[in-house]
This record gives structure tokens, sequence and C-alpha cells, in this order.
């Protein structure tokens, strides 16, 4: 069935192809170097390890993340999923604000309340005034048939930059004719099929609440998750030019194009 496909999809097996070759090669390279980036500008004493499940930095993506709010400067920027991400982007409203006074501030939405207090941890005295956190469990609905999640509470802001990394499938409680974000097909040592949690890919449909009074600059960035940004793709209202990576963990950027009042 994969060499079929291999076959069936040529151009898209050869990005794969490509992208294993590459993070194979470069991965160690560009993460090293990234994380001396941080070093280098005395940021990396920021980055420290809290809750003991905690996942390992990832200088590549929080580097990249960084990068794109120094570069857009937003005055608002709302994040789902709380974590190295948080800081990173305080640190860069933060740069922003020392060179352009943005006043730039951070709406952090999380599902999950422990983690929020993990991140809050963390948080430097001297970033706490760019960070906002909210606490709000998501719940399962659908958009035109198709299984999302919503939060329920969001902030009441109109962000220029949007980072989706969040719900956590496990946080999202309800479900929808029997099915929920939280199921997992998995086999005991006879072979026999049982669920557990964690196999549906979870879509979030939040940006679409923030789309049509968005500002003119407005940018989307998803981290990783490709069924999310596929389902943007297919529900956004406006013209986007949209940015998709594979290589180093991957990432889908949504640019908002210049739409002329009629």
């Amino acid at each position: 069935m994969k060499i079929k496909n291999l076959i069936n999809h040529p151009f898209e097996s050869a990005k794969l192809i490509s992208k294993v070759f590459i993070d194979k090669l470069f991965y160690k390279f560009i993460e090293n170097q990234s994380k001396k980036f941080f070093e280098y500008n005395d940021l990396d004493k920021y980055f420290i390890l809290g809750n003991h499940e905690e996942l390992k930095i990832e200088y590549i993506d929080i580097k990249y993340l960084y990068n794109q709010v120094i570069k857009r400067n937003p005055k608002c920027v709302l994040e789902f999923g709380s974590g190295f991400s948080t800081i990173a982007i305080a640190l860069a409203l933060k740069k922003n604000d020392e060179l352009y006074k943005t006043g730039g501030k951070l709406f952090s939405v999380d599902g999950n309340e422990e983690w929020i207090k993990n991140t809050r941890n963390k948080i430097n005295k001297d970033l706490t005034k760019y960070i906002k956190f909210i606490f709000d469990k998501p719940y399962i609905s659908t958009h035109k048939g198709q299984l999302v999640s919503y939060h329920k509470n969001l902030p009441d802001i109109s962000p220029n930059f949007i980072y989706l990394d969040g719900p956590a499938p496990d946080d999202v409680i309800g479900d929808i004719n029997g099915l929920s974000f939280n199921s997992k097909i998995i086999k005991d040592d006879d072979e026999n099929i049982f669920f557990k949690k964690n196999s549906r890919r979870i879509v979030a449909a939040d940006v679409l609440l923030y789309e049509s009074t968005a500002p003119s600059d407005f940018f989307i960035l998803v981290d990783r998750r490709y069924s999310n940004s596929n389902f943007l793709e297919k529900n956004l209202i406006y013209d986007y030019k949209i940015i998709k990576s594979i290589i180093f963990g991957g990432k889908v950027t949504f640019q908002k194009k210049y739409q002329p009042y009629p």
C-alpha cells in the first residue's frame, strides 16, 4: 500500500522523502545553531524545565516563532497551548516594546490548569506584564458537519497574530454521536482490540471566530497540526498566502492578503 502511494502521489512522496533526508542530515546542526542564538543573546536563561512530563525544548520551533513575532511586530498575540512558546512570544514582545514602544500583549489560552501553572511558574518577572493566561476547558462541537473543538470563553480581542498549538485532545470535553477526541485503538497481548485515549487528530475551530473581524495584518502560525491546517485552509473565508513546511517538525503559516474595500 505504501509503495502504491509512492507511485500514485510522486510529488508528495518526493517531499516526504526529502524531509527524511534533510531532517536526518541537518536537524541536529540547525537545532544547535538555534540554541546558540538564544545563548548568544542571553535569552537561554528564560527557558527552564518545569513539570517532569514536559517535553524537551525544541529550539528550532521557538526561534522561528520568536523571529516571526519580531518581524511582524504585532500589537496583540493570541496563543492556543501554553509552554515554551509562551516565553518565546513574550521575549519577542518585550524586544519590540523596547525598540518601538509597541506595548504588545500575549493572551495564552489553555484547557489544562496545571499546564498553565507550570508555565506561569517559569515566567520571569520582566515578562509577566506581556502575558495574560486564560484557562478554559475546550468542548467538542461541529462545523459544517466536521468534528471540531471550541473554547467557550475566549479573550475579547482582535489579534494580529495567532499561534495554534492547542488544545490537547485529553482536555476536550464531551462527545458527538459517541465520537470524542479521547479515543485510541490499541491491542493487548492476545491481539484483542480495545480503546484507550488520544488517536483522533485534534481540529480546533476557534480561529474562525476571530477571522471576520481580524485586522488587515492577520497572521496565523500552526505548529505541526496538519489536519488543523487543512481544515483552516478549507474553511477560512478570506484569501491567504499559505506556506507549508514539513521539515524540522513542520509548520504552516497563513498571511492574510490585502483586501481592499469594494
